[in-house]
């Protein structure tokens, strides 16, 4: 499967504070072999060796820590709870609108996979075409 459709792929929210907790863990014993993606930087090419990927772990869970301030968590998501290869880690400062009703969706903050990554925000942002006067009465 390619990085766009396990992207879209079904995931699983994480909702209680005690699943994430366990997911973080489950992330930090398999550190082997992840691409770590911020999207507001370039897309990894390669991946990151273990020793960054536990200290990313460790600040993203610092920024959700202190940021965060809700019974619930809500902004994490995982393709597998037991054997998670795809996650999904949106920033609590950026949540915008959460409802889906925008023709740009919310793109996660952190992006963590053992697929290589394709840039996200190139794939769903690019800034949309100026149109024309007379577009706005033909369907163009």
């Amino acid at each position: 499967m390619d990085y766009l459709a396990h992207f879209q792929g079904r995931f699983i929210g994480i909702m209680q504070w005690e699943d994430c907790h366990a997911l973080f863990e489950k992330l930090s014993n398999n550190p082997n072999d992840w691409y770590l993606y911020n999207t507001s930087k370039v897309a990894p090419k390669t991946v990151v060796n273990a020793n960054d990927f536990l200290d990313a772990i460790n600040n993203i869970k610092k920024v959700i820590k202190s940021e965060h301030q809700e019974r619930y968590c809500g902004i994490v998501y995982t393709n597998n709870l037991n054997n998670p290869d795809f996650v999904k880690i949106f920033h609590p400062n950026n949540l915008g609108k959460s409802c889906g009703s925008s023709e740009n969706p919310l793109i996660p903050q952190w992006l963590l996979s053992k697929i290589k990554p394709i840039d996200i925000i190139k794939r769903f942002y690019l800034p949309p075409k100026k149109k024309g006067f007379i577009s706005k009465y033909f369907k163009l």
